[in-house]
């Protein structure tokens, strides 16, 4: 079953574009901090997750598979995924323990990054 990706629509500033300049992760949260031609210049922007249970960072060049099963459809910006197999092998790996966990993607120009979390980020700009 392919992934379907739905798109986070944002409230304040834009992915489009968007570039990862830094990454922390610590004590179960991860903050991404993202650069993109779309928003004031100099401006950032940060997505806080405050308790995750996996993530993984993959140069976007080798997700041949995912972009040819996308056929097109995975522009930079905040994802959805449906029917995710990293879900999927996630559950496996910890018996199916977890409920509700959502698989977030943030796909860069340079990037794609897959997120594990049972709570929504927080989004927001700074200059």
């Amino acid at each position: 079953m392919t992934e379907k990706l739905n798109k986070v629509l944002l409230t304040e500033g834009s992915l489009q574009n968007s570039q990862l300049e830094d990454f922390r992760y610590s004590s179960g949260s991860l903050e991404l901090i993202l650069s993109s031609g779309d928003n004031e210049e100099g401006s950032k922007v940060k997505v806080l997750f405050d308790w995750i249970y996996s993530f993984r960072v993959t140069d976007e060049g080798d997700l041949l598979k995912m972009q040819e099963e996308q056929k097109g459809e995975m522009l930079t910006g905040l994802y959805l995924v449906e029917n995710s197999k990293y879900l999927e092998w996630f559950n496996e790996q910890s018996g199916n323990v977890h409920d509700e966990i959502a698989h977030y993607m943030l796909s860069t120009v340079d990037d794609v990054i897959d997120i594990l979390a049972s709570i929504s980020p927080s989004i927001s700009v700074s200059s």
